[in-house]
């Protein structure tokens, strides 16, 4: 099966007055139709920033360095969102790739009904009026909104109502892709769990591609079909969510499953030290300093996103080592975790 998105060699930057700062780091990443790829790391590690440049939607300073997205239309055509004008990127988008924001408190406007809003979008692509509301109350439909909602007000609305408006909105022409930034913040643990239903809903319904960037491993665990993860503008590891899951290869990975909370237990471990901002990236591997496994090359090389597995990719070096053995009694495989088969 083709990838219905490839990202390659993605790399952006904060521009200062007198220099500019990488952000993320040739990050490549194929989405297939139909799947749910979880896009997950801690605060800052670049998971918005990388779904912004995807969408061609970075605002300086943040800068695009380099990289391409190439998104395949239903005729076969590729298009390059990096290489497009605002204009070309407006046909597009919505209608092949949409985008949930962070904060639906704030993506509305408190002064329209949710009716214009949705209807709006949809006439500036060229339907007519009656069609626009078909398709806002299908979409409606479609994460469990009555039609009513259409003549509310945003401040009418509970927050997992307007959650729902927001998701309601990105599907309403059926893209191929969603980008979902963290739907479920600040909701409560029920709302969530019905948001996540939905998503997965509208995955089977349409057989569209999700992108889900979040912080949080239960809910990846709960919904993703695949998982990438992302460490200090870098993606450190990819592959399918059991496999990951059972088999994490990354030692980042193996700590941020490690910081789920069990039912069994009381006891939280948490990844030692804080993540870096690109104004402190170390050299080397970004997370050498707070791996339990690091060796000496891991502060001077940065290692390569690898296959190490079926579909199973990982940046350590802890792996090269095994296969051209050496220094294997520091692997996470000494540690009780082999490598993913």
């Amino acid at each position: 099966m083709e990838p219905l998105l490839r990202v390659r060699d993605v790399s952006t930057a904060l521009i200062g007055r007198k220099s500019a700062t990488q952000v993320l780091t040739s990050v490549d990443l194929d989405i297939y139709r139909g799947e749910i790829v979880g896009l997950v790391g801690e605060s800052g590690s670049g998971k918005s920033t990388l779904a912004s440049a995807i969408l061609n939607l970075l605002q300086p300073p943040q800068v695009l360095q380099s990289g391409s997205a190439r998104l395949t239309l239903p005729n076969g055509e590729e298009k390059d969102l990096l290489a497009l004008s605002e204009r070309e990127l407006r046909r597009l988008r919505w209608q092949h790739i949409a985008y949930i924001p962070q904060g639906s408190m704030n993506v509305l406007n408190p002064v329209l009904t949710v009716r214009r809003q949705m209807t709006d979008m949809l006439l500036q692509h060229g339907l007519r009026e009656a069609e626009a509301l078909e398709k806002a109350r299908a979409a409606l439909q479609l994460v469990n909104l009555a039609p009513a909602v259409l003549e509310r007000y945003p401040h009418e609305l509970s927050g997992g109502m307007l959650q729902r408006v927001v998701i309601a909105t990105a599907v309403t022409m059926a893209p191929a892709i969603i980008v979902a930034d963290e739907p479920t913040t600040a909701l409560d643990v029920v709302t969530q769990r019905l948001i996540l239903q939905e998503l997965m809903s509208i995955r089977d319904t349409l057989n569209t591609a999700i992108v889900l960037i979040s912080h949080d491993m239960g809910v990846m665990a709960q919904v993703a079909d695949r998982l990438a993860v992302m460490y200090a503008g870098r993606l450190v590891e990819l592959g399918p969510i059991h496999g990951v899951f059972e088999e994490a290869m990354h030692p980042y990975t193996q700590g941020l499953i490690a910081s789920i909370p069990q039912h069994h237990s009381e006891r939280v471990k948490a990844l030692a030290g804080e993540a870096p901002t690109p104004w402190n990236y170390p050299g080397g591997c970004r997370f050498h300093p707070r791996c339990p496994f690091v060796m000496e090359r891991c502060a001077h090389e940065l290692p390569a996103l690898e296959m190490h597995g079926p579909r199973h990719w990982a940046a350590c070096h802890l792996y090269e080592s095994v296969s051209a053995g050496g220094e294997a009694a520091l692997t996470p495989a000494s540690a009780g975790r082999g490598a993913h088969e």
